[in-house]
Formats: C-alpha cells, structure tokens, sequence
C-alpha cells in the first residue's frame, strides 16, 4: 500500500478547510439583502412647512421667509435650516432634489457676514456676470446672476430693505440667494415662484 505523503496531506486539508469555511459566507452574501438604492435614493425628504410657519410668525426677523408656492413634480425638500439667534446672522435655507438630482437651494440673510458668505458658500470661486447675461427679472424682482468657476453652479442674487419690528430694521439689509446645479433659467423659475 503506498503512502501518502505529508505534505500532500497537508494542502488536501487546506483546500477542504477553505471549502468548509467559503460555503457560509457564499450563503450569507447570497441570501441577505442588500442595499441596492442609489445613494441619492436615500437622501431623506424633510417637511419645511412647520418651521416656515415658525419663521413667517417671528416679528423680530427683518424678512418674510421665502418657500416656493408649488413645488415641481419629481422635485423634493432634503434640508430646512433656521437659525434666528438675536444679534448673529439670521438665516433661513432651504434645500430641493430635482427630478435629475441637480440640487437647488434657498438662502435668506441678513447681519452677519451676509449675502457675501452665502454665495462664497453656494457658488465656489464666484463671478458676478456683466452685460446682457448679468440679470434676471423673476418674481417681478431683478437678481444679479453669479456662475462658479468651474460654471456647473449658478446663483441669482437679490437685496432688500429689512421688513418687521424695529429689531428686524436694525439687523440691516436682506440677502435672497437662489443657487444650484441647475441652469440659470431653472432658477429663475424657481426664484419666480417663491412667496
């Protein structure tokens, strides 16, 4: 009778080893689920209208809190932020998916660093556009029109005089900035449709 050898032995062991271990995690991989949505997909949609309520009841901000009338179809509200603190930047924003998955958002300010911060924050290495293309009427409002540096974000750009109690007059001039990845038509729509 011939005799196996040792070190065959060995590597038959191992490769019955690994079979033994690989079928559980075949079976594991293969029966639960996974989560195949898109990471867009799993981008939460937020209800804007308690904190609007809230902001259009606060006398003492200098500004009416802006949201769009009617929403577009496939669009949705992903991110509501307010901060009213007395004596900072009073800011209202609001941010929307579109049907394309181009984002949009709404930006209202007033004292703090300003309009300025915003578009900084919204619109990388902005330019303000000059000639035919620089303004836009929406809303029955002029907006200053401002493109990325690398053009593939837009920001129509509007001020005002503070609305209000005499708290909100002195927080000084509003800022209403529309921004996006879409283009500048899109947000002109959108900035047309705010109330």
């Amino acid at each position: 009778m011939a005799r196996v050898s040792p070190l065959k032995k060995t590597v038959r062991d191992m490769i019955l080893s690994m079979a033994v271990i690989s079928l559980p995690i075949v079976a594991i991989v293969k029966w639960f689920p996974h989560d195949t949505k898109k990471p867009t997909e799993a981008i939460q949609t937020v209800d804007y209208q308690v904190s609007l309520d809230q902001a259009r009841r606060d006398p003492d901000l200098p500004f009416t809190a802006l949201a769009p009338a009617n929403l577009p179809a496939g669009w949705r509200a992903t991110s509501v932020h307010a901060d009213f603190t007395p004596g900072e930047q009073l800011r209202w924003e609001l941010g929307f998916l579109t049907q394309d998955e181009q984002y949009v958002s709404l930006d209202q300010v007033s004292g703090g660093r300003g309009v300025n911060a915003v578009i900084a924050t919204q619109v990388p290495d902005p330019t303000a556009l000059t000639g035919a293309d620089a303004k836009v009427t929406a809303g029955g409002y002029d907006w200053q029109v401002y493109v990325s540096g690398d053009g593939k974000r837009h920001a129509l750009v509007r001020t005002a005089a503070p609305t209000g109690s005499a708290a909100a007059a002195a927080a000084g001039p509003v800022g209403v900035v529309v921004s996006g990845t879409v283009s500048v038509p899109e947000l002109a729509s959108f900035a047309g449709g705010l109330k």
